[in-house]
């Protein structure tokens, strides 16, 4: 039987970048998970342009793409991005960019939101993740595709989560060294394309990088919080005694007698 070890997957990794706290109470925590946060017209148009992207992966139909997108935008619960609304322009249009983007792909087989998972002994880490779309081009090559539809370019964010997407690809699949993966972010809103070709090179990298996280977080004993703007978005706020405490950069600089100017807002001269 093979042993089971802690699993590593991007959404981990970054909520543990993010807000160490954060990360104790999503994963190591037992508590219930927080009642679910009231929709937005972003999730809601991103889940649903995902969701028919799915469907166009699974079947190569644009209508089946556009019919599922349109099912999903008209439930009462999304009302804030259904006909009508300007989230609901947003979603059609980043689907017809995804469709074309869909006749760009010259496949031999494909897989929509592929689960695939890899571990391994000497690191002692199994690494899981959901891949929007996999692709064994005619050429013999792969691609992986990680759709977006947020405003902001988040790089090298986008990097480490498709690093880790190649890694365990190139691991389940058993895709021979020899053999490159483009790895692709692909921006429909902006129509922008983050796009490497990574080697097994890479995949050994990144495998060492993940054994050296999970190995730090074996070691942890203390999660502490980072106060910010990202509390806002945390589930588990209600619950966080240090949510609300942003420190004040005069408050503290007094207290060790650093000095602050006579506004209160920076530092003092030298």
């Amino acid at each position: 039987m093979a042993t089971s070890y802690p699993t590593i997957t991007y959404s981990k990794l970054n909520r543990f970048e993010t807000c160490r706290k954060w990360y104790w109470f999503q994963y190591l925590s037992g508590r219930d998970q927080p009642q679910e946060k009231e929709r937005t017209p972003a999730n809601i148009v991103g889940n649903g342009v995902h969701g028919a992207l799915r469907k166009l992966c699974l079947t190569g139909n644009p209508e089946d793409a556009r019919a599922e997108l349109d099912a999903y935008l008209r439930m009462d619960i999304h009302e804030c991005a259904g006909p009508g609304t300007a989230a609901h322009d947003e979603a059609v249009l980043f689907l017809e960019r995804g469709i074309e983007a869909h006749n760009t792909i010259d496949s031999a087989e494909r897989w929509a939101e592929l689960k695939c998972e890899a571990q391994t002994g000497r690191y002692q880490v199994r690494a899981w993740a959901a891949v929007d779309r996999v692709d064994h081009l005619n050429d013999g090559t792969w691609q992986l595709i990680d759709w977006k539809t947020g405003k902001w370019d988040e790089g090298e964010k986008t990097d480490q989560q498709l690093d880790i997407y190649h890694l365990i690809v190139r691991t389940s699949r058993q895709i021979k060294k020899d053999i490159p993966v483009t790895t692709i972010g692909w921006n429909l809103r902006s129509g922008t394309k983050r796009v490497r070709v990574l080697t097994r090179d890479d995949a050994v990298a990144t495998l060492r990088f993940l054994g050296g996280f999970a190995k730090r977080l074996r070691e942890m004993t203390e999660f502490e919080a980072n106060p910010g703007s990202q509390c806002g978005f945390c589930p588990w706020r209600e619950q966080c005694p240090d949510a609300a405490n942003v420190p004040l950069m005069e408050a503290w600089l007094e207290d060790e007698d650093e000095g602050v100017d006579a506004e209160g807002s920076g530092l003092a001269a030298p």
